[in-house]
């Protein structure tokens, strides 16, 4: 069974630890019970952004997570550690392998990981925050290959003026995707992800600015069939006629991103963070100064000083609800409801006659796209509707074992037949709602020296998506069924205490308690658990 492969993969990794060095292991034991009143889902913050170790659906569940880590090799310019960790259930047959991975660093500067590693080089301290827009800890670690500078490393050649970090990531998902009966689903998915910032360095007031780009691609279909491997294609966001169809004409695979800027400010108070992030899952959106882009992350992460009682802060303000507009991604020939492209009609006015019975004369590419977008599609422009984390060639998009891999906030099908059961989406993609503002509060501090407290709450308006708003993507004629129509408000709270007294040393006791009450769901959910985390000597 699973679970009992997780306890020997454990034992192993201490004997193999100590025929390699003399050194020190680090161990996490942590036992946890988690109940909600709601008997269909648990509270957002019972389950998001904890690397996909509580399962949302179930009502009663107990959980053991054990893992360890230890330090192979450290020399001055080489360090290799290694490290695992298993998940065991109550249901013995939902216990999962966690963590299995080696990492290190070379020069002290670059970083790698091989394996599977609970660990996020881009988010910003999701405990506190909502939760990143990508690459975050809310989805179990992905098995993968990953090269990075995880820390801003200074440039000397520009005397430390300019520093620099970023990284990529060779990943595969290996959860069960065609499971979800969908012909578009594909399993053994491959991801690809890079970043790369560069930040001002020397001063108090460090500007900084960055871009996240992640794409899955290739899969085997439910059918069998392999979906053709384009790399590059899929690296530079390129068009690819060896895998054809769509994909020729635009992106290769199934692209999202984000861009972040932003400052950090160190003063005797605070460190600051402040940050502006907006996410794009094409080129309109990833084109920020053509203006598409309205959506954004805007906040603030601060590490406070000299303050008694609070450690950091959170705040932010989310919207995605625009995705470059709501007009349909490409015009659509009237004769056969098929897609096409404006630069590729040689003869517009030939077109006009063909396609609407219109007589021009001396219609240029430019004439003919104003009428379209005026009478075709509601004068809006082309390019929007944009689906974050939704993908047309992938029905399960950016989720891993039904975990959301973007913010937490964002709710997929299965979610959304948990709270409302009777409501009958297009389900063309597995996120049904994923057009919200929000605004989001987090607070973190000590009541006392053993008692710590960790608060957030955070209330959104949900839009679903223009995919379910409309009948079908391209589209204008509205769901008459639609869930989010006119836009469901929703408030997530949250409180968790930890007390650790220090005579206990590695014991620390922790219970949460969680609220989610507005006009899509309503639940209450506590946990209670222990940790155990000793270092011993090999």
């Amino acid at each position: 069974m699973q679970h009992v492969r997780i306890l020997v993969f454990i034992v192993l990794l201490l004997g193999f630890g100590q025929s390699f060095a003399q050194n020190k292991i680090r161990v996490h034991v942590e036992s946890r019970g988690v109940v909600s009143s709601n008997s269909h889902l648990l509270p957002l913050f019972q389950y998001s952004n904890q690397w996909g170790i509580v399962s949302p659906f179930e009502q009663k569940q107990g959980l053991l997570l054990a893992g360890a880590e230890y330090k192979l090799l450290e020399t001055r310019n080489f360090q290799l550690g290694m490290g695992v960790s298993g998940v065991v259930k109550n249901k013995f047959d939902d216990s999962f392998l966690h963590e299995a991975y080696l990492n290190g660093s070379l020069f002290n500067v670059i970083d790698f990981n091989v394996g599977k590693q609970a660990y996020t080089p881009v988010s910003i301290d999701d405990d506190l925050t909502s939760g990143g827009f990508m690459l975050n800890s809310n989805a179990r670690p992905l098995p993968g290959l990953m090269l990075s500078i995880n820390d801003y490393w200074p440039v000397s050649f520009l005397r430390d003026w300019v520093e620099i970090k970023g990284g990529i990531v060779q990943g595969v998902m290996n959860d069960d995707r065609t499971g979800s009966g969908k012909g578009r689903s594909a399993d053994d998915l491959l991801v690809h992800e890079k970043w790369f910032y560069i930040r001002g360095g020397r001063l108090n007031v460090k500007p900084y600015v960055g871009l996240f780009h992640g794409a899955l691609f290739g899969g085997t279909r439910p059918n069998g069939d392999k979906v053709p491997v384009d790399f590059w294609s899929t690296f530079f966001a390129k068009g690819s006629n060896k895998i054809g169809g769509g994909e020729a004409t635009n992106a290769a695979g199934a692209h999202d991103g984000f861009w972040d800027m932003g400052i950090y400010y160190a003063s005797s108070i605070a460190d600051f963070q402040v940050y502006v992030q907006k996410p794009f899952a094409d080129g309109s959106g990833l084109k920020i100064a053509k203006g598409k882009d309205h959506d954004y992350k805007i906040g603030m992460y601060a590490k406070i000083k000299n303050i008694k009682g609070i450690k950091n802060i959170s705040l932010e303000l989310i919207k995605t609800d625009h995705q470059s507009g709501a007009g349909i991604p490409d015009p659509v020939r009237p004769s056969t409801g098929g897609i096409f492209f404006i630069d590729e009609i040689d003869d517009p006015d030939s077109f006009m006659l063909n396609e609407f019975g219109i007589e021009t004369e001396g219609y240029d590419q430019g004439d003919l796209k104003r009428y379209l977008e005026s009478n075709q599609n509601y004068g809006h422009k082309y390019g929007g509707r944009d689906d974050y984390n939704n993908n047309g060639t992938y029905y399960n998009g950016w989720t891993y074992h039904h975990m959301p891999m973007g913010t937490p906030l964002y709710h997929t099908y299965w979610q959304a037949q948990a709270y409302a059961p009777d409501w009958t989406p297009n389900n063309d993609v597995v996120f049904v709602n994923n057009r919200i503002k929000g605004i989001h509060l987090g607070l973190e501090g000590d009541v006392t020296e053993s008692l710590s407290y960790l608060i957030k709450a955070t209330y959104t308006l949900n839009k679903g998506t223009y995919g379910e708003r409309f009948l079908y993507r391209y589209s204008w004629v509205e769901d008459p069924d639609y869930l989010y129509e006119e836009g469901k408000t929703q408030l997530y709270s949250y409180l968790g205490l930890s007390y650790r007294n220090k005579k206990w040393k590695d014991f620390s006791i922790q219970g949460t308690l969680s609220f989610d009450t507005g006009e899509l769901y309503n639940a209450v959910g506590c946990s209670l658990g222990i940790k155990y985390t000793p270092t011993f000597n090999l």
